[in-house]
């Protein structure tokens, strides 16, 4: 018996081994990997339609209108700032508005929610509201001598726009009343 020839065949079968090994092991992870995708797609869409129940909340509509129509006037009132001091938060007619866009901000600034697919249903919805919140988010602010008051909705905001620019840039459509391209900007100034 030759000991060279039987080492040779020993290290060829351990090399087919190994190389098995390493091709079970490769599809292996690969099924994990998509098990994961799956799971966090799954994840993501039952996130979704929980943030979507909360949009179509009648008392989120409610605040959003009010916010919509009826604030900046409310804002011009010189009671205003003694308003923003004396009333419970839980009270004021945007509440409900403000308090879910600050969540959801949270949610997608943490990772806990990708913004991305929530942006391309709801991302004009988000930049026009908090266009319109902006100045009272100031206001209260300066109020309650915090910068960090709702900072989260002023970053689901500005990161909302930047999505809503790029599928502009993406996808141009002109605007039906002026035959203009349509830009955020022309979208916010309308909705005013």
């Amino acid at each position: 018996m030759d000991w060279v020839a039987v080492s040779a065949i020993a290290t060829a079968f351990t090399g087919l081994v190994i190389m098995f090994t390493v091709i079970v092991g490769a599809r292996q992870a690969r099924a994990a990997l998509e098990q994961i995708g799956e799971a966090h797609r799954a994840t993501q869409l039952d996130g979704m339609m929980r943030i979507f129940e909360k949009f179509d909340d009648e008392q989120f509509v409610r605040a959003r209108l009010y916010i919509m129509k009826e604030l900046p006037a409310r804002m011009q009132d010189p009671d205003f700032e003694d308003y923003l001091r004396n009333t419970p938060y839980s009270e004021v007619p945007w509440h409900k508005a403000l308090t879910t866009l600050e969540r959801i901000g949270v949610f997608v600034r943490m990772g806990l929610l990708e913004g991305e697919p929530f942006y391309y249903n709801w991302g004009n919805m988000i930049v026009g509201t908090w266009s319109d919140l902006e100045p009272l988010v100031e206001l209260n602010r300066k109020v309650s001598d915090n910068p960090y008051l709702w900072k989260d909705t002023e970053w689901l905001a500005a990161d909302a726009a930047r999505f809503v620019r790029e599928y502009i840039a993406e996808n141009p459509r002109v605007r039906p009343s002026t035959g203009e391209p349509f830009t955020l900007e022309a979208y916010q100034k309308r909705s005013r």
